[in-house]
Formats: C-alpha cells, structure tokens, sequence
C-alpha cells in the first residue's frame, strides 16, 4: 500500500502575499496565532524545536524529504497553484524536483480555485481562477507539469503520469483539457495522463462532471463534515448538491453568507475514521480514500472552526491498521493522507510539541506490518 501525503507549500513569503496580507505574510503567523474557542480544541499548535521553516530554503525541503522516507511515507501529493500562466508558491515543488538523491515519489494536485479573503469573511477577489481556453496557455502549463512527469520518481498509473484536480465542478470545459493533455503527453513519450479528481461533496450532476475522470478521490475531512452536515439537516440534503453544481462566481455569494452564520463545531476523531472504515468495502473501484491526521482550521476561520476532538497518534495507527488492510481487500493500492504539513488546519504528520513524533511513528509501525 502506498502513502502519499498531500504537501502544503505556503511557508514562505511571496511578493503577492507580501500585497495581500502585508510584508513577510505566511501561513506560520495563523498558525502562532491561533487561539481555543472551544473546550475540547487544542489551541495553537507549535512545531517540534519551534522549527517555523522557511519553505524558500532547499535543505527545508530535503529535511522534510528525508523524514517522510524515514518514517516509512512514499511520497508527497504536492499542491499547485496555476492561474493561467501565473504560478505561486512553486519553490517546494522545484527544490524536492532539484534534489535527486533522495528516492521519494511525488504527484501534483492541481488547486483550481480562485483566491479570495472568504476565510477572513471577506469575498473580495485576490487572484482569478479563469480556466482560459486559450490552447497556448493550456500549452504553457503542460510543459512546465511535464519537468516533473518525466522524473522518474513521479507517480504513474497504467503508465500515465497522475494528476489530481482539486475542484473538478467548477472546470467548465475539462474533456478539451484532458483531451489535450493526453495529446500533448502522448508527444512527451507518456501513454496519457491519469485524472484523480477530488469529492468532497455530492453534486447534482456529478456524473456529468467525473465521466472524463479515471478516477475520484474521497478528500477528508471535508467529505465526512458535510455528510455529517446533510444527516442533520434534511434540507441541506437537498439543496448542496444543487448549489454545488452552480458556477464558481454563484457559489462565492452563498460563501459569504454561510460564512456569517457559522459557529464552531466539534466532531468526533473516533467516528470519522469509523466512517472511512465502514465506507471502505462499498467503494467503487476507481475510487481512492483520503485520511486526515488531525483537523482543526481555527487558524484560518477563529471562533468558525471545524475541528476534531480526541485525535491521538494511538488511534490513527489502529485506524490507519485497518483501513490499509480494507483497502487491500478491494484492491486498492494507494493512500491520500491530509497532510504532511498544513498545520494552518492542524493536519501534519510533522512532529509537534504535544506528539512528537507520535503520528510519523504510526505511519512507521503501519508500514512495517505490511514488510
């Protein structure tokens, strides 16, 4: 069973940041300054050594390199941020490329959205995601993605380099993208390009939306939030998938006022890896799980949190432990863990000053059962 752990690359500063959020802005200042709303909320997280990183720096990112094949991880799920010619934050992504040494895999998610300052409540556009059909951008982001499909450390399926879409719904024309990527890594010695796109909700047409897709991806935590959201509400059962299907523009609007009435809310770590572990079985065959280490965005959204309680590196290893042998069971050969390092969301398999490294230790002991 591989494991593949999704890779968050904002913990360095950027020019556009430096504009948007002031000068030096990354994502270590949410993290140093969150604080608890909630009783059983563990409030901020601190970094093992107060190793606030500095992601511009190689020998961060072959740190980071090492410990995950250290600690028995196959590879990073690295999240990329292309706005039509414009890329941000790919410093991580082309420091791990440089360094051949270590033999750690890789693949890239693709996070197709437009940036606003919802989290802070805010709808104002930062940068817009397009989705241009101009063919020479379209031209421009395949060569740059194919410098990493051609490393032969990169994740393949049936031969073809994977790549992951983070918002499958909102592309508008995705079968003429994926029609020309296959051409293009076709012509670049490839037999194709294998798309992984990401659920995290029902839609009310999402077979039209995953029928050019080879496959899907269950992304947790957000899929069990709001299943657990639509058990609770009959109503919001039946309007999400509708409202999830409207265009990226119609959506921000109704973010917004979702926004101003959320509170805080708990769930339980213990029942969502009950979730994966009884959905398991009944998962179509081109379907991947994802896992979460832990989740707590109180960093980003304050007294709006969603978060877990009662997460432990004890109860990830006996979840991880069975979910790996489901997931063998129905032939699934590969795991997407959220994450190794977004620890704006309290999601790191990182060490910390509460767990050490309790949760990297699990990950170890999970691989060591299946040698």
């Amino acid at each position: 069973m591989n494991l593949f752990a999704f890779y968050f690359p904002q913990f360095y500063p950027i020019e556009q940041n430096d504009s948007w959020w002031g000068e030096g802005f990354t994502d270590w200042q949410l993290v140093q300054d969150a604080k608890a709303v909630g009783e059983d909320q563990v409030q901020p997280r601190v970094p093992l050594g107060d190793f606030y990183y500095d992601q511009s720096q190689p020998q961060v990112v072959d740190h980071q390199a090492e410990l995950a094949s250290h600690y028995g991880l196959d590879g990073f799920n690295f999240y990329h941020y292309w706005f039509d010619g414009q890329l941000l934050l790919d410093e991580p992504l082309r420091h791990f490329h440089a360094n051949k040494q270590h033999k750690l895999k890789y693949c890239i998610t693709w996070a197709n959205e437009t940036w606003t300052r919802q989290w802070v409540g805010d709808p104002e556009i930062l940068i817009k995601q397009t989705e241009n059909p101009d063919r020479d951008i379209w031209r421009k982001h395949f060569d740059y993605l194919n410098t990493f499909f051609s490393d032969p450390r990169y994740l393949r399926k049936n031969k073809m380099p994977v790549l992951c879409l983070y918002r499958p719904e909102i592309f508008p024309f995705f079968d003429e993208y994926k029609a020309f990527f296959h051409e293009r890594a076709r012509a670049a010695g490839h037999d194709g390009i294998y798309w992984i796109g990401l659920e995290s909700y029902p839609l009310a047409n999402s077979a039209k939306v995953f029928k050019h897709f080879d496959a899907k991806m269950q992304f947790q935590p957000r899929a069990y939030f709001n299943a657990q959201a639509r058990q609770a509400s009959p109503l919001k059962a039946m309007l999400e998938p509708l409202l999830r299907a409207l265009p990226e523009s119609m959506q921000r609007p109704i973010s917004g006022l979702k926004y101003k009435i959320d509170q805080h809310q708990s769930y339980d770590y213990e029942a969502l890896w009950q979730h994966l572990i009884d959905q398991s079985p009944n998962l179509p065959s081109n379907t991947y799980q994802s896992l979460v280490v832990d989740w707590d965005n109180g960093a980003r959204y304050g007294d709006k949190a969603k978060y877990l309680s009662g997460a432990n590196p004890q109860t990830f290893f006996e979840g991880l432990s069975r979910l790996v042998e489901l997931e063998k069971a129905r032939g699934a050969d590969l795991l997407f863990i959220n994450a190794w390092n977004e620890w704006s969301e309290a999601a790191y398999l990182e060490p910390d000053t509460r767990h050490h490294y309790g949760y990297l230790e699990a990950i170890q002991a999970v691989k060591s059962q299946l040698t």
